[in-house]
């Protein structure tokens, strides 16, 4: 059978037609979706808002966007932050900000004495460790001026991110910990694995958003020490240098891990090489502008 001229026209226009419809109705979806975070966000005091249906929660300067809070952000009503984002971030030019995760271990002792000796403030992302030792490691990474920050209390992926609330769980137990030890009312954090990683990708834009809304500040960084074959002390110094090579400013990432000594072994030359080419050091706080993973729409 012959088809006509007019058939086919009709199916170039069908096509068409489908090829226009599909994408735009995705696009309304996801914007949606962007929309819905872009009113955490607000709330959160990153993008501006009108302040239009939102009521002042107690125990947090930043409001709930709605007049029915979801049930997480009802969770610890205590958990709230003193560090509020603004325009007036801190963009330091070269300068290096040595972050050392899942800390205090048997190494820290030695980390701590190695930026003592070249006079160096860092920051450390903290665990939930209780012996003694370990509980002394934290009162001196305070009082030998260096920055703390929150990392996880049980360090256990599959747990924390399980949901917001298993995270909020856990954030209030490390951050209880810290302050009983140290006195200090942590305002910084970085979420393990990264902001956006394999274990929180269902919801990691509700969860940066409630944390940013309970006044906590997160650092991912951009520069680490590396994988693999690299995290021998040679490695891990070759990755920081080249991946800092010609950047203005750097969030290296660290392990402070048992079984990890190569970072500690490589920790002198880190310094005096990334001062030869010009760097300066500074420890991480809520002013200074953070490096953020980039967002990507979720499955």
């Amino acid at each position: 059978m012959t088809l006509s001229v007019r058939f086919y026209k009709r199916l170039i226009l069908l096509v068409l037609l489908l090829m226009i419809l599909i994408p735009t109705g995705t696009a309304i979806r996801l914007g949606a979706k962007s929309a819905r975070l872009e009113k955490q966000l607000a709330a959160a005091g990153i993008l501006p808002g009108d302040g239009q249906g939102q009521e002042d929660f107690p125990g947090g300067n930043n409001p709930i966007v709605s007049g029915t809070p979801i049930d997480y952000q009802l969770l610890h009503p205590e958990l709230y932050g003193t560090a509020r984002l603004s325009d007036q971030r801190i963009v330091a030019k070269d300068t290096v900000y040595l972050t050392f995760d899942c800390a205090p271990t048997a190494n820290t002792q030695r980390i701590l004495d190695i930026l003592d000796e070249y006079g160096i403030k860092a920051t450390f992302f903290l665990i939930g460790v209780t012996d003694s030792d370990n509980l002394e490691y934290m009162r001196q990474i305070v009082s030998r001026g260096h920055s703390i920050g929150l990392y996880s209390y049980s360090n256990s992926y599959g747990e924390i991110y399980e949901s917001i609330e298993s995270y909020l769980d856990d954030f209030q137990k490390i951050y209880d910990l810290v302050y009983e030890t140290t006195g200090v009312e942590a305002e910084i954090f970085r979420f393990p694995g990264g902001s956006v990683n394999t274990y929180n990708n269902n919801f990691y834009q509700e969860l940066i958003a409630e944390m940013l809304r309970r006044d906590f500040i997160f650092f991912d960084w951009n520069y680490g020490e590396g994988k693999g074959d690299e995290t021998t002390p040679e490695g891990i110094k070759s990755n920081v240098f080249n991946t800092m090579e010609g950047q203005t400013r750097g969030i290296v990432a660290l392990r402070d891990t048992v079984g990890h000594e190569a970072v500690v072994d490589a920790l002198p030359d880190i310094i005096t090489g990334l001062r030869d080419r010009g760097y300066s050091f500074q420890p991480l706080n809520a002013t200074v502008m953070p490096v953020i993973f980039s967002y990507k729409s979720t499955p």
